[in-house]
């Protein structure tokens, strides 16, 4: 089992090592980063410098890298970073990363804002706005209220590992919150993820990143779980 005081609202449970914030390493170094890449490309320009925030095993940072970035993925645990093998890696918290340079794209995926804890939340979109060139984009995976509202059941991953979901809403301090428990397995190998999250729509999300000094650009996905913000007072847009 793993917890962390940094990451109270998660758990991890089962075989190998396991990062404070309850990820299997195992696990995510074998899960395929499936169409990802690509929907993230049709945001980018080319040979575009990237920061990968909770990079984790380098689903996303390597393939970026494969597809002509240059890609520099960060991850607290040197567990998972040990397992990157084309980006170039900082083992750093996210909340006090400060590197001394500006990239074309920065990258938040895991639904890593939709951490409960508001503060917390702010001081990942900070770092993402102190790290993203005035003309750059920001490109944050989020759980969206629809997907609090209609996940759950099994999926298949890929590779073959399947998951399956269970989620219960619960709140706090007033706030619709979400209980998940993620059951994933790999041939005869099973682990369970239990964190606490909060679905944020586009009117919550644009509160959030307005505090931080960005804007939301568009939505990348048509579920809105992948969308594109802007630093504000930058005029530019992708098409």
């Amino acid at each position: 089992m793993s917890t962390g005081q940094r990451h109270p609202h998660v758990v991890g449970r089962g075989p190998g090592d396991m990062t404070a914030d309850g990820c299997p390493v195992e696990l995510w170094a074998a899960l395929p980063a499936g169409g990802i890449p690509t929907l993230l490309g049709s945001a980018l320009p080319a040979h575009a410098t990237i920061l990968d925030l909770g990079a984790g095993a380098g689903r996303l940072a390597d393939p970026l890298v494969a597809a002509g970035h240059s890609v520099i993925a960060v991850d607290e645990s040197t567990e998972m970073l040990s397992r990157v093998r084309k980006a170039a890696t900082v083992c750093s918290t996210i909340e006090e990363l400060r590197l001394d340079r500006k990239f074309d794209a920065v990258l938040l995926a895991s639904h890593l804002v939709n951490v409960p804890d508001d503060a917390q939340r702010h001081r990942l979109l900070a770092t993402c706005q102190h790290h993203v060139a005035a003309d750059g984009i920001v490109i944050i995976q989020r759980f969206t209220t629809v997907w609090a509202a209609e996940a759950g059941g099994r999926t298949d991953l890929g590779a073959g590992i399947t998951s399956e979901l269970v989620l219960e809403p619960t709140s706090s301090d007033g706030r619709t919150l979400v209980s998940a428990t993620a059951a994933y397995t790999l041939g005869d190998r099973r682990w369970e993820q239990s964190y606490v999250t909060c679905p944020l729509d586009d009117d919550a999300l644009s509160g959030d990143l307005e505090q931080a000094g960005l804007r939301l650009d568009r939505w990348l996905s048509d579920d809105g779980s992948w969308v594109a913000a802007r630093p504000v007072g930058c005029t530019r847009r992708e098409s």
